[in-house]
């Protein structure tokens, strides 16, 4: 039962290193996207098919489509609001 858990733990953590690592790639290497709009409060976009936008004068944002080409995609939020997030 032992060896059981040591293996597992033992994978359990090569797994999070792996994870921690790419992570870490990803944020020196520059791959972070950074999003703007006219008013925005704050934003989430991880190079998927929605963006995460919250502009000032709403309680909370919400999730809109982008049309992506290469390190640039954009969208329209709800109100209209035009954004855009570049790598």
């Amino acid at each position: 039962m032992l060896g059981r858990v040591t293996l597992f733990s033992a994978i359990s953590f090569s797994l999070l290193s792996v994870c921690l690592a790419a992570s870490v790639a990803e944020a020196q290497s520059g791959k972070q996207w950074k999003c703007s709009a006219p008013g925005l409060v704050s934003s989430s976009y991880t190079g998927g098919s929605t963006a995460y936008i919250h502009l000032s004068g709403f309680a909370t944002g919400g999730t809109y489509p982008v049309t992506k080409k290469g390190n640039v995609a954009t969208g329209v939020t709800a109100n209209g609001t035009k954004f855009t997030c570049r790598q």
